[in-house]
């Protein structure tokens, strides 16, 4: 049989190539099936799994940015929660610096200038419009259903491999409904651990009105976090 001339000469390059090509695509089909070991199913399974999981971990640790237009933050906290009822947040609000800390029904507020801290009793403030979000930042994955799911890619969180998912859901909840008329979420499902380690919330306002952006993040789940009355000096407010 006839072999090419270019052939014979370079044979001795072109199938150590071959083989360098073949175990580069090896390791490439390993790291695919590493990353969705553990995710069987549709992305529409995945949303639900890792929302049902992640609703239901006792505790975890948080932080969170809101922006007004998705450009003024308007608070940037760090936090940590201890299902039902135990919050400790702190970080800033329209610039000031804030601590909370929530117990059952009793919230804890540090005064900025000083070790105080005061006392509002009845769960009112946990429970307002004002740091709803800051406090129970999962309350803003109530759905009455999520009819669109669009699979975007794969990034790392933290360290975590990740699915990362476009949502078009209904809401539930009251105060969005009031102001917001359309939702478009982006979450980063750990596909092995079925939990979100990342969000990213647009809400728009009707016929232009002001839209808000809210971002995410999410760790330490399901860990021994105690949160405790402060140490300083109480206020109690009569």
């Amino acid at each position: 049989m006839y072999w090419p001339y270019w052939y014979v000469l370079n044979r001795r390059r072109i199938i150590p190539a071959l083989l360098l090509v073949a175990a580069v695509l090896l390791i490439l089909l390993w790291g695919a099936s590493s990353l969705f070991s553990g995710f069987t199913g549709s992305e529409k399974g995945l949303v639900e799994s890792a929302l049902n999981r992640t609703l239901a971990c006792s505790s975890y640790r948080y932080s969170v940015e809101v922006k007004q237009g998705g450009r003024d933050t308007l608070t940037l906290v760090e936090g940590e929660r201890v299902q039902p009822n135990r919050v400790h947040i702190r970080g800033s609000m329209q610039k000031s610096q804030m601590e909370f800390i929530q117990i059952e029904d009793t919230t804890y507020m540090k005064d900025p200038w000083s070790d105080r801290w005061f006392t509002l009793k009845g769960n009112s403030l946990a429970q307002s419009e004002l740091l709803m979000t800051e406090f129970n930042p999962l309350g803003l994955f109530n759905f009455k259903d999520v009819p669109e799911v669009k699979k975007l890619g794969v990034e790392k969180v933290d360290g975590a491999k990740t699915v990362v998912l476009e949502l078009r859901p209904n809401v539930v909840n009251p105060f969005l409904e009031l102001k917001y008329t359309d939702f478009k979420y982006r979450v980063w499902v750990d596909p092995a651990e079925k939990l979100i380690r990342r969000a990213f919330i647009q809400a728009f306002g009707p016929a232009g009105g002001d839209s808000m952006v809210v971002e995410m993040r999410f760790w330490d789940f399901n860990e021994k976090i105690k949160i405790n009355p402060p140490a300083g000096k109480i206020v109690e407010n009569k």
